[in-house]
């Protein structure tokens, strides 16, 4: 298999309100949605025959949403892709469920994100519905696919940490994963401190002073490779990471989508890649001085 990983939107479409997203968030500025789904000939097209490991995920959208879901992960498994999805899990029918258990195989993972119990879940994640989200594991689970329950920490789910994670172990969870969120610009919903990605601190300085001395950790990099969770959104659209396709983001940089020029309809993995500016990008990331504000602000870390 080789060795890049990528993370992808497989649709802009979720049917939560989730209110930190960057889906929400649009549509309380703008009052309209943006629909997209990946095009699967377009992905596989650019994936030409290769073998990836592929993270469904998104800024905007849940992957299960998909109109085409199963197709695309029928087609990444005959290319022998192993699938990472995250998604709430809610409102899917016993067959859906069943059709995505027989594609996928044991080397295959599904996240949860349950962010609490049956009265906490639906406080952040609105509109999620907890019996199809238990219905839709109980169901995964009979395949030995891999399953992770995906615990972000709030102000309101913090006391049921030790409950939920017992409640994990007694429906088969093979894993509890507690995770620390560093995206607090509603500092409502805000945890007690030792529950907070500490990053969120280094981000509110980069954000509001403008010189901070500090040295960059480019999460995208392995052995200093441009290869971990890449990103393509819903529109097809090449981004180096999640970060950099957020709507803050995305039209301030060379891979502003209006400019067309790293749609995966157009290109292979390689070709984006060896491309000299995409190279460059990949090089100034590395250097704090010359890393874009995006990358300054997610894998930016400050000295002292």
């Amino acid at each position: 298999m080789n060795n890049i990983s990528w993370h992808i939107e497989a649709t802009s479409k979720c049917i939560l309100e989730c209110p930190l997203c960057d889906r929400t968030w649009f549509y309380k500025k703008f009052k309209k949605r943006k629909l997209h789904e990946i095009n699967v000939d377009h992905l596989l097209n650019f994936f030409d025959g290769q073998s990836y490991h592929v993270h469904f995920c998104g800024n905007n959208g849940d992957p299960i949403y998909h109109s085409e879901f199963h197709e695309l992960c029928q087609r990444l498994k005959k290319i022998n892709c192993s699938i990472d999805i995250t998604t709430n899990g809610s409102k899917k029918s016993i067959e859906w469920w069943e059709k995505l258990g027989s594609i996928l195989t044991t080397e295959d993972e599904i996240k949860f994100s349950i962010d609490g119990l049956q009265d906490t879940n639906k406080l952040y994640r609105i509109n999620s519905d907890w019996d199809s989200i238990m219905q839709g594991f109980k169901i995964i689970k009979k395949y030995q696919i891999k399953t992770v329950w995906k615990f972000i920490v709030f102000k309101h789910n913090q006391h049921q940490i030790a409950e939920a994670e017992k409640l994990s172990k007694e429906l088969g969870f093979d894993k509890f994963k507690l995770e620390k969120s560093d995206r607090w610009w509603d500092e409502s919903l805000m945890p007690d401190n030792k529950y907070v990605d500490q990053q969120h601190n280094h981000q509110k300085n980069v954000t509001s002073k403008k010189n901070i001395d500090g040295k960059m950790l480019p999460k995208c990099l392995k052995n200093n490779i441009p290869s971990n969770d890449l990103y393509i959104d819903s529109a097809g659209d090449f981004y180096p990471c999640c970060w950099t396709g957020l709507y803050a983001f995305r039209y301030k940089d060379m891979f502003n989508p209006k400019n067309k020029k790293f749609n995966i309809k157009d290109h292979t993995v390689e070709s984006i890649l060896s491309n000299d500016k995409v190279k460059t990008f990949f090089t100034k990331i590395k250097d704090y001085e010359s890393a874009s504000p995006c990358c300054k602000i997610y894998c930016g870390v400050s000295n002292g």
